[in-house]
């Protein structure tokens, strides 16, 4: 068995904590994918991190008391070496491309100036460096991508966006992000990629999984507009 830890958030949601002796940071992502298929009645979601998964229950169907242990019999089911060794299982390097022009980047000017940098520099230290998937969640295939420059981090916008077009590329506090989709949002938004990273469609919809090393490369805005689909600029290494 997996030695998971499990306890309630809230009076629909239970967290599994994976346990600290194993050090995959595949492995809660693959127990996720697992879940939901295999998932008894009354789960409505199951989002996960690098050190566990939260499982979100329909209070309706299910009670308190069988949440901790509906979770536990499908982590007992889990078959954590099995899955993990799966050829699936293997973190890729994704490529993603990105134009960082104020006109898909409305806020890189004003991030550059509170950051008392210059917008070329922002977009050198963004792109500079490799990120790590580590979570999937807020909305299905927004991976949270860690670990931000020290020089670019600042706090999220005072106000939300309603609307953030979809492949905005955005940062805030330590992390940096895509949206996958058009939906609200309050990071600030420094670039745009043509490559489509969520299509509900296909077998797995989304581009990013926990573990992925993710690159964003520079493009220019007539290489943005002239490539939009995931087809010509997704790029995925291993």
């Amino acid at each position: 068995m997996c030695d998971w830890e499990i306890r309630w958030t809230s009076e629909r949601s239970v967290w599994a904590q994976m346990p600290e002796s194993m050090s995959d940071a595949r492995v809660p992502s693959q127990l996720a994918a697992w879940m939901r298929t295999n998932a008894l009645h009354g789960i409505l979601t199951v989002i996960p991190s690098s050190s566990g998964v939260l499982i979100e229950f329909d209070a309706q169907l299910v009670n308190a008391e069988d949440m901790l242990l509906e979770a536990a019999e499908l982590i007992e089911a889990f078959d954590c070496e099995k899955i993990t060794a799966g050829a699936d299982s293997n973190p890729r390097d994704i490529r993603i491309p990105v134009c960082y022009d104020p006109q898909v980047a409305p806020d890189i000017i004003e991030v550059a100036n509170e950051l008392n940098s210059h917008p070329e520099q922002v977009v050198e230290l963004h792109s500079a460096v490799s990120y790590r998937v580590s979570t999937i969640g807020f909305a299905p295939g927004f991976g949270y991508l860690s670990t931000l420059d020290q020089s670019l981090r600042i706090p999220r916008r005072e106000t939300p966006r309603p609307r953030v077009p979809a492949g905005s590329v955005a940062i805030a506090e330590d992390m940096t992000a895509v949206y996958p989709f058009q939906s609200a949002g309050g990071w600030q938004l420094i670039g745009r990629t043509p490559m489509r990273l969520f299509d509900p469609l296909n077998e797995n919809p989304s581009v990013l999984r926990v573990g992925d090393s993710v690159r964003f490369e520079r493009i220019s805005f007539d290489e943005y507009i002239q490539h939009t689909s995931h087809e010509q600029w997704g790029v995925i290494d291993g």
